[in-house]
């Protein structure tokens, strides 16, 4: 239901600078966009995000002054706009504002990514996990609707996700507390709604959509809860925990 003809363009010119620089095996496309395009079709989402699973410095590699004659042509053709070069990250953005980030990441989960055909391609494309567990990792502070909305959606299709990532109990908190200023502060609340409004959800998640801060509260709490008492929940038990959440957030 959901247009992605840009982004195969962008990906297209991607695989480009990948297989040039010989990075076409270590890096994978990530983030929103491969959870929308590939695995669940949920919400609409613009950017190209690939990640380097690899220590090889794409800040200096990847700068348009190194750009050969073939990728200026197509970047041109895709109305290339501006780039931004940081230490961790180098991004493009084209027109209406789509963009390509490139980052240099380590592994947050033991199957980080795998091969698959998406839009005529072959290519890497993380795991749900590995991308859940970076959506936390880096960002679980910032409390953007897209990262809740997909944490939310991850969480109900695989209730023992969390048991998969490899990052800390700490960042899990982070993100509690994230998801409780959320629902203390109205105003949170109202953006979200307006924010995830923009990104047209699929009517088959409009229930996470529209009720994603009390999910999220109500399973991190669970979750957490049991580690600080040192209870180690069972995957059943996990299970059954989502399923009860999911039917109190309709009720």
């Amino acid at each position: 239901m959901y247009d992605f003809t840009v982004q195969k363009e962008m990906m297209i010119a991607v695989n480009y600078l990948l297989e040039k620089h010989g990075l076409s095996d270590l890096s994978a496309l990530g983030g929103g966009t491969a959870l929308a395009a590939y695995y669940w079709n949920h919400r609409y989402s613009t950017d190209i995000d690939i990640f380097t699973h690899s220590e090889v410095d794409i800040s200096l590699i990847f700068r348009p002054v190194k750009w050969d004659d073939k990728f200026k042509k197509i970047m041109k053709e895709l109305d290339y706009k501006e780039s931004k070069i940081h230490p961790i990250y180098t991004e493009f953005t084209i027109k209406d504002n789509f963009k390509m980030q490139f980052l240099s990441t380590t592994d947050k989960t033991d199957n980080p990514y795998q091969l698959v055909r998406l839009w005529d391609m072959d290519i890497l494309l993380e795991s749900v996990e590995e991308i859940i567990a970076k959506k936390i990792y880096f960002r679980a502070h910032k409390g953007n609707a897209r990262d809740l909305f997909d944490i939310s959606i991850a969480i109900h299709k695989d209730p023992i996700i969390f048991n998969k990532l490899l990052i800390s109990n700490s960042k899990l908190e982070e993100l509690q507390s994230t998801v409780e200023t959320i629902t203390r502060e109205p105003k949170l609340l109202d953006e979200y709604l307006y924010e995830i409004g923009l990104m047209n959800p699929n009517p088959e998640y409009s229930k996470l959509a529209l009720n994603c801060i009390n999910y999220l509260k109500q399973f991190l709490d669970s979750y957490l809860e049991a580690k600080r008492l040192l209870i180690e929940l069972s995957d059943s038990e996990l299970i059954e925990i989502e399923k009860y959440i999911y039917n109190d957030i309709s009720e």
